[in-house]
């Protein structure tokens, strides 16, 4: 029921350092620009953006993924994309990303915090450590009475590259042998129930990962 392609992971550094930004625009920027910390997610602030493309590192603006509340805004971290749906695939895949942020470490640190005086919030900035995410939410659609229901969603942080990539095999191991067939009526049937039960999303989510891969829908590692 799942027909889909996907794009190889690099492996890439867990640790960068991050080289300072030209002392004019830097003041600039550190006293003006916001720098709020995405506590759950990996959406970068507006100062971590401009020390991020300084650096050569490649961003991507995604409109339709966001943390907290930022919807009028989308995202900008590093994305990458990683399974991507055939045309005529029954099931539906939302969103599939890996992401990556990194901790502004190295001469930038100390840069910032010469500022940190003036504007104690920016000690947020050099708070944050290393960690990665795999992202993948996959739809069924009922074309008869063109419903659309969930089938599993999972987001899971990890704080080591070679854990991600473990777990990108696992996932995509699971997605090649699963048998379609049989799980997805399981899993729409127990929709149906969780809804007359009014069970809590967060359980739903999770019960639906526990049917197809084992584990939590949400493993997420706090940025702070």
């Amino acid at each position: 029921m799942l027909k889909y392609s996907s794009t190889a992971i690099p492996y890439f550094k867990s640790n960068l350092a991050f080289d300072v930004l030209p002392e004019d625009i830097a003041e600039d920027i550190l006293l003006n620009k916001s720098c709020h910390v995405d506590h759950e997610g990996f959406d970068l602030n507006e100062i971590e953006q401009e020390y991020y493309k300084h650096n050569g590192i490649v961003l991507k603006h995604d409109p339709t993924w966001y943390k907290d509340g930022g919807q009028e805004t989308g995202a900008n971290a590093i994305i990458y994309d990683w399974i991507a749906q055939d045309p005529d695939s029954a099931l539906i895949i939302d969103h599939s990303q890996v992401v990556v942020k990194y901790p502004i470490r190295g001469s930038a640190a100390y840069q910032i915090l010469k500022y940190a005086e003036q504007r104690p919030e920016l000690a947020r900035l050099v708070s944050t450590e290393f960690k990665c995410g795999l992202d993948l939410c996959i739809d069924y659609i009922d074309k008869k009475n063109w419903v659309v229901e969930p089938i599993v969603h999972i987001e899971w942080d990890f704080e080591l590259v070679s854990e991600l990539h473990e777990s990108i095999e696992y996932v995509e191991e699971v997605l090649k042998e699963v048998k379609w067939n049989k799980i997805v009526p399981v899993i729409l049937e127990y929709n149906k129930k969780s809804k007359r039960r009014k069970v809590d999303a967060f359980a739903q989510a999770d019960t639906r990962s526990q049917l197809l891969f084992g584990e939590k829908s949400y493993k997420l590692i706090p940025t702070l």
